[in-house]
């Protein structure tokens, strides 16, 4: 039965970007090289690359991933990694600190339903409805050794979260994010960068800014999070 096993990979495909009409669905499938000349087989293996980047369930083994995904949620809209260790809430285009805590459990998840995660201490945190899933590592290390050398222009799409030991925390995408303690509120400081000079657990974090200058020094660097990146796979 051939033709219900492909309309089905297709339905796959398209369940886990709900927001691509079928006709780009279609287009997106040409631009990976099926065209008239494609087999099956072809079209299958595509759709399957497809699937895997942007599944439209969540991967679970015991309630938990053994991956790191990117979790896209609406009403309200959050930026969710989730990877066997940990989950770091985002809120988009709001100047706030991640939330970052230990999960035991997730609630089965597909595109369209509620997102349910439970945490170490047994509080459920619903973050809004599942938008999107992006496979970022199907084979995740805890952390990022090190990012010395890192320049701006060559980071691509891909989004951090530095951890330092004095308790301060940094977001570092094509800008840096920098959160602090105060004694009354949380405070923010958003700035440019060009490179890092260091950023290794253990060490100092030595940031240089655009256009020259002194490099700016700030505390020791406790650990290094991936939060974004392209999807894994995604060219297939």
């Amino acid at each position: 039965m051939r033709i219900p096993g492909v309309l089905d990979a297709v339905r796959r495909v398209w369940e886990g970007q709900p927001e691509l009409s079928l006709p780009t669905l279609f287009g997106v499938l040409a631009n990976r090289g099926i065209g008239w000349g494609a087999t099956d087989e072809d079209l299958l293996r595509e759709l399957s690359a497809m699937e895997r980047a942007h599944p439209g369930v969540l991967p679970l083994v015991d309630a938990r991933v053994t991956a790191r995904f990117l979790l896209l949620t609406e009403a309200p809209a959050h930026r969710v990694m989730v990877d066997p260790w940990r989950v770091v809430v985002r809120r988009p285009e709001v100047s706030a600190q991640p939330g970052v805590w230990h999960y035991a459990t997730i609630r089965p998840a597909f595109v369209g339903s509620p997102l349910v995660l439970t945490s170490a201490e047994g509080i459920d945190h619903r973050l809004g409805v599942l938008s999107s899933i992006t496979l970022l590592d199907d084979m995740p290390e805890p952390t990022v050794p090190d990012l010395t050398g890192l320049n701006r222009r060559g980071m691509g799409d891909a989004v951090y979260l530095i951890t330092l030991a004095d308790g301060a925390t940094m977001v570092l995408s094509h800008g840096l994010d920098h959160f602090t303690a105060g004694r009354r509120r949380l405070e923010h400081e958003a700035s440019s960068w060009e490179s890092l000079r260091a950023c290794r657990p253990g060490a100092g974090l030595v940031v240089q800014g655009p256009g020259g200058g002194p490099a700016r020094e700030y505390g020791v660097v406790q650990d290094i999070v991936l939060l974004e990146n392209s999807p894994q796979d995604s060219t297939g």
